[in-house]
């Protein structure tokens, strides 16, 4: 079981602002949003979006018009993602956090509907490589998407257009019971990561579940879930941590702050769920849920950053992303990538290391928008 060695506040709401929610992290910076009771179908109200420097100090402070409650950092472009209104009426809007600048809200292509018959919306964003993947909320058919893909990739412009990839009523594996074609609990998508091995993590709020895609998007793709016990508390957010120790940030909403929490002996299997009043460890090998942060007043998102000295097997880590990772250097600019290794060979684990002169905290450090929410 993980171990907490120490809890500290790391951020409080600036004045005027409430209710901090989403959290994600990228270029040496922690973006906390709050959602200050804003409308989530975009009829009323602006969330404020701050960008600390890890010591929880203000770098930067932005304000947004309609519920903001998707926040994610592109790890290839480096630009922030805020995804407005979840409920009716989305639009995206970018921040681009080296000029401070916010672009206009972007507006979905039809089949997407605006206006007052607008009840669905996009909640959350995932990166995998140079692919985009959103949540997709209020699912009622059979048929209905729950996660799409964005056709515009990671620097869009004018429409966004989408494409379905997990749908309402698709079956996956129980991993907790190990039954085949099952239903999948994905009435209510809600936050969205990507996992280090390149798949993804849904998270379905009052269905107390979360799916898991592999291969998003592709012809191998595959689909997994867990369901918590009835009871377990209201369900908001999930990480899967990468090492076996590092800081779990909180965003602790009735009490308008963020909270810093130092885990040891983490399960680099398991998954650590915000449940309302608590953070619980859940193995998805024997269906066990284990508090292992309490006493929260409201806990929604979570971000992970790891440890550099925590980390059990880099290797382990890249092996199954190293091409998309390997691609996102590529595309920053790292020193010795240029689309295939020096010796012509595809990229690989083992070549990417060797390219980073085995540095396992710099390597960590780029995989960190990974473990965010």
């Amino acid at each position: 079981m993980a171990t907490v060695q120490s809890t500290s506040i790391f951020a409080t709401a600036p004045d005027g602002a409430k209710s901090p929610d989403s959290i994600t992290a990228g270029n040496g910076s922690i973006w906390v949003e709050y959602g200050n009771g804003a409308k989530s179908d975009g009829s009323g109200g602006g969330s404020t979006l701050v960008q600390y420097d890890t010591l929880g100090t203000v770098q930067h402070s932005y304000t947004v018009a309609g519920s903001d409650d998707g926040l994610k950092v592109d790890p290839a472009t480096g630009d922030v993602w805020v995804l407005q209104n979840q409920d009716g009426n989305s639009t995206l809007t970018l921040i681009d956090p080296v000029t401070n600048q916010v672009s206009a809200p972007l507006s979905y292509a039809a089949p997407y509907v605006y206006g007052a018959d607008s009840t669905r919306g996009y909640d959350d964003a995932a990166f995998v490589g140079q692919k985009v993947f959103l949540a997709y909320t209020n699912p009622v058919n059979p048929g209905d998407a729950v996660i799409q893909r964005l056709t515009n990739g990671t620097a869009p412009f004018g429409s966004l257009q989408t494409t379905d990839i997990l749908r309402l009523g698709d079956t996956g594996t129980n991993l907790v019971t190990g039954a085949l074609n099952q239903p999948l609990p994905a009435t209510d998508p809600d936050s969205l990561k990507s996992l280090p091995d390149g798949s993804l993590i849904l998270t379905g709020g009052s269905d107390l579940s979360f799916t898991i895609v592999a291969d998003p998007g592709t012809t191998q793709q595959s689909v997994s879930f867990v369901t918590l016990p009835a009871g377990s508390g209201s369900l908001d957010d999930v990480i899967k941590p990468t090492t076996t120790s590092g800081t779990l940030y909180v965003a602790n909403q009735n009490s308008n702050d963020v909270l810093a929490v130092k885990l040891t002996d983490l399960n680099t299997a398991d998954y650590y769920a915000s449940l309302g009043s608590a953070v619980d460890q859940f193995d998805p090998a024997t269906g066990t849920v284990t508090p292992i942060i309490t006493g929260l007043t409201g806990s929604h998102g979570l971000l992970f950053v790891p440890d550099a000295s925590g980390a059990p097997d880099l290797t382990a880590v890249l092996q199954g992303i190293s091409k998309e990772l390997y691609q996102t250097f590529a595309n920053l600019g790292a020193s010795g990538f240029s689309g295939t290794m020096p010796d012509g060979s595809a990229p690989s684990a083992a070549s990417i290391l060797s390219l980073l002169g085995g540095d396992a905290s710099k390597a960590l450090a780029m995989l960190l928008p990974t473990a965010d929410g």
